[in-house]
């Protein structure tokens, strides 16, 4: 016993910094039942610089249980005033809510009201939400030191007079609703960005037009479905790496074949490009442009239909190719007409 307490007055006296590291580590009743440990841990669990949660709406289609459609809004409730709880600002917040049907009633008003509380306690650095309900709509406050931002699966407003992230440099956007307006208006406010981690939206409006300028960018990830009706890098002179993706089947080919044939010639100072599309494919069927080189590209992915290649395609190829002087890396993700069987040949 005599030795418990002296471990235990060990570790009470660390410094303060490393306690907040150890707490920001555990389930939040294991911080609280630090307590037990000392007297400086008594209330040194409110001033914890990180706060992630999880919703996962377990009981779900189970047999024998009904949804209850309190049971969310009331740990939503809850959380909110364990964040309210915590004294010192909220540097990393992730919040997971996911597994409920479409018919739960409209929750907007409580994930806005604990953005609000974010916003007012201040000195926010990364805010994950994965919300997984893209009727739940979000106002996206100006948190003016967020340096990393992912949302998923839900509808964002940009509020009336929003000033942009200028200290973000990680966006990552997946199945998120939002305007073309508010989309671009967040893209270019954000230009300090290096990290687009992915860039997959639905469209609330219009269709998405999405023009991409960032001077200090080395990463873009950036997926082209049916709400994308055009995209193009403007300038990005740092950008190292970019993975382009298809997601939609129902696009004109030759439309498709030309913003992607544009988007791919506009980011050619780079040295690593994966392209998760059958690029033979719609490239045969557009103008290439003559004499075009990517003068920095080392290794090349891209996609491949083995009964699909002709003459066209072999002439794309070649032109793929002789446009890269200095690739040392070709991997091709051979596919027949069933997508399930892959295989993987590396140049």
């Amino acid at each position: 016993m005599t030795e418990s307490k002296e471990e235990a007055d060990r570790i009470s006296f660390l410094p303060l910094e490393i306690k907040l590291s150890i707490l920001s580590r555990v389930e939040v009743r294991d911080a609280v039942r630090t307590s037990a440990l000392a007297q400086s841990w008594r209330h040194l669990w409110t001033l914890l610089p990180c706060l992630r949660v999880a919703y996962m709406g377990d009981k779900l289609g189970v047999p024998g249980h009904d949804y209850d459609m309190t049971t969310s809004a009331s740990w939503m409730e809850r959380v909110h005033h364990l964040l309210s709880s915590l004294l010192g600002p909220i540097f990393d917040f992730e919040l997971t809510h996911s597994g409920l049907p479409y018919f739960v009633d409209d929750q907007s008003p409580l994930f806005q009201s604990l953005l609000d509380l974010l916003l007012l306690k201040g000195g926010l650095k990364k805010l994950d939400l994965f919300i997984d309900m893209d009727h739940v709509v979000i106002n996206l406050p100006s948190f003016s030191s967020l340096k990393v931002l992912q949302l998923y699966g839900c509808h964002v407003i940009l509020p009336a007079g929003f000033r942009g992230f200028s200290h973000l440099t990680k966006l990552d956007l997946f199945y998120v609703k939002i305007s073309n307006e508010d989309l671009n208006l967040l893209i270019h406010t954000s230009n300090n960005l290096t990290d687009l981690v992915r860039l997959d939206c639905v469209a609330s409006e219009d269709p998405l037009s999405v023009n991409l300028n960032f001077p200090l960018m080395t990463h873009l990830d950036f997926s082209i479905n049916e709400f994308i009706e055009e995209v193009s890098v403007i300038s990005a002179p740092c950008l190292e790496q970019a993975n382009i993706s298809l997601i939609c089947t129902n696009y004109n080919p030759e439309k498709l074949a030309r913003m992607i044939l544009r988007l791919v010639t506009s980011v050619a100072t780079i040295s690593s490009l994966d392209l998760f599309i059958d690029v033979l494919k719609y490239f045969s069927i557009v103008a290439l442009p003559f004499n075009f080189t990517f003068p920095r590209l080392r290794c090349l992915k891209f996609l491949l239909n083995i009964y699909t290649m002709d003459k066209k395609m072999y002439d794309a190829f070649i032109w793929l190719i002789r446009s890269m002087p200095y690739l040392e890396e070709l991997q091709i993700e051979l596919r027949n007409d069933d997508s399930s069987q892959t295989n993987n040949v590396a140049i």
